[in-house]
């Protein structure tokens, strides 16, 4: 890909062969007869493309669209322009590269703010309806404080496992004690056996970094800022923040996603009731049933 950086803004060119016929365009200079005006773009290829420098010529990837003092253009890679031009290229070469990345920001923002609409009505579907987001974090609250003890204690105890598998425990018959030390295993008093007693699906919603409240709404709070902006005059550094945080939001609404549905796996009836097993009191079992209502089937 080619990036010319001109007045009207950045123009990319598909093919070297585009560069080739532009005028004024040539592939052999001399650079002892030439000193350098300005860099006009830059190019990074699969292909490389010879140097167009007389004195190099040397295939390259990378380099620099150039404009000489007789009013000429080349390509000369990095190396061949601090090695030929010295400081002069060194400092047009800063310029350019901080003045593209500004304009490259300015783009990613402006097109952004074309798509915020669409951003925050995907947002708002996400947390609303049946099962939506604002749902799962009200009905998960239970699962981490308010259920009987021991249940939010086990739940605690899989999400630092990041397991959502169910075991009991038992005491080990006679049997099981005699292979244990046929094996070389130390036996305590009381020695239990521990036995899958089920599987939670949808535990990741659990997890700390899959907390809807932080994806959808505290990383999503510089949406506001940026439909707001007036880009072309943004600050160096809010720029810099806004474009780097810009980059952001698909990774963060596809987590959000991935949480939403793994929190509508784990809010069942059918899944949670799997805990009644470890309540024993009547009154546990009915604070556990009438949770358990508020869910889908």
């Amino acid at each position: 890909m080619i990036t010319l950086n001109t007045e009207k803004g950045l123009v990319r060119i598909a093919t070297w062969e585009d560069v080739l016929t532009r005028p004024g365009f040539t592939v052999d200079i001399d650079p002892k007869t030439v000193a350098l005006k300005s860099i006009i773009g830059s190019y990074a290829f699969q292909t490389f493309v010879p140097c167009g420098l007389a004195s190099c010529h040397t295939p390259h990837g990378r380099g620099y669209l150039v404009v000489t003092n007789d009013g000429r253009e080349t390509n000369i890679g990095k190396d061949c322009g601090k090695k030929y031009f010295s400081v002069n290229f060194e400092r047009l070469a800063k310029v350019y590269d901080r003045d593209l990345r500004a304009k490259e920001r300015r783009e990613a923002l402006t097109a952004l703010q074309h798509q915020i609409p669409d951003l925050k009505a995907r947002i708002l579907a996400l947390k609303e309806g049946d099962t939506g987001a604002n749902w799962i974090h009200r009905n998960l609250a239970p699962l981490r404080q308010g259920l009987p003890s021991p249940l939010p204690q086990m739940i605690q105890r899989m999400v630092r496992q990041r397991d959502g598998a169910l075991t009991r425990s038992r005491l080990a018959t006679a049997e099981e004690l005699e292979l244990m030390r046929a094996q070389g295993q130390r036996i305590t008093p009381g020695q239990t056996i521990e036995e899958p007693a089920g599987q939670l699906a949808g535990l990741a919603a659990l997890y700390e970094e899959n907390d809807l409240r932080e994806l959808l709404v505290k990383r999503m709070e510089p949406l506001d800022q940026v439909e707001a902006a007036e880009v072309d005059t943004l600050p160096d550094k809010a720029l810099r923040e806004l474009a780097k945080w810009a980059t952001t939001i698909e990774p963060t609404l596809g987590q959000a996603e991935a949480s939403v549905a793994a929190g509508r796996r784990l809010l069942t009836q059918t899944n949670l009731r799997q805990l009644d097993q470890f309540l024993n009191g009547k009154e546990d079992r009915r604070a556990l049933a009438a949770y358990l209502q508020r869910l889908p089937a």
